[in-house]
């Protein structure tokens, strides 16, 4: 997954992060966690496995960071990058039940330390870790590309804009639709869950929509939402067929079916 605009927070996207595993309630706002490893300490009182992530606590305020696990030694020559930890996954489990806390480091920024085994063992900035296979299993909302940079920014936005209100444009859609739209669509890489009609093209990932199920354009929950194509968007009823293939959208709508036929 390329690097995406930011997404905005407000109570519609809360909703949607909820629902993909995301800590919002109690989240303070966003600030980098020390990386470094894990140790006894941080396994008894610091750190919380659980279905829905992986977090560090602050026993001050009793709110939570999301964060991931890493491994601390790699060989980045022979193997690439480390895989990154966000779930109670299998790997996890078993570097639970393996009682040695320093194997994995702990980070939420795009940068983390690696310990090279294939270099002297130095320590060297890494971007970019991959997603742990076993954790995307768990995450379906998620894609194999989705790095560790993408994670962090998605925790960066939806912590710093967690107390954002609602809010709707004259057209019923909250005013940050757009940012909404385009995160669904990539979580569902533009693909029309109709038809099945994927587009790669950039410049026409534009004709895959996000459509609200029950008409109403505030709910922005993950399952009020589908991706359609623009064709299968306007066969949802004859309000949306009026809406999307006559007057301006007509002419968008007849390019689309004439690059992208049935």
């Amino acid at each position: 997954m390329g690097k995406t605009e930011p997404i905005f927070t407000f109570e519609g996207l809360k909703k949607l992060l909820k629902s993909m595993g995301y800590q919002v309630d109690k989240a303070m706002g966003y600030r980098p966690v020390e990386n470094k490893e894990i140790n006894l300490n941080d396994m008894q009182h610091n750190i919380e496995f659980s279905d829905d992530g992986i977090f560090l606590l602050d026993a001050a305020s009793g709110s939570k960071q999301q964060i991931f696990l890493y491994k601390r030694n790699y060989h980045l020559l022979k193997y690439g990058k480390p895989r990154y930890h966000i779930r109670k996954c299998k790997t996890i489990l078993e570097f639970i039940a393996s009682g040695i806390f320093n194997e994995y480091r702990r980070a939420n920024t795009e940068e983390v330390l690696v310990c090279d085994m294939d270099d002297g063992y130095t320590d060297k900035r890494i971007k970019d870790l991959p997603l742990c296979k076993n954790c995307l299993a768990l995450t379906p909302d998620f894609h194999q590309e989705m790095t560790s940079s993408d994670f962090v920014e998605i925790l960066k936005e939806a912590q710093s804009q967690i107390e954002s209100d609602d809010e709707v444009d004259i057209f019923g859609y909250t005013k940050n639709w757009e940012l909404v739209s385009k995160a669904y669509r990539e979580l569902h890489n533009y693909t029309c869950e109709r038809c099945g009609l994927h587009i790669d093209n950039p410049f026409d990932q534009f004709y895959i929509h996000v459509h609200h199920k029950n008409g109403n354009k505030t709910d922005n929950r993950t399952d009020n939402f589908e991706c359609l194509c623009f064709r299968c968007h306007a066969s949802v009823d004859s309000i949306h067929q009026m809406r999307l293939t006559t007057g301006a959208n007509k002419v968008i709508y007849d390019e689309f079916c004439k690059k992208y036929p049935k």
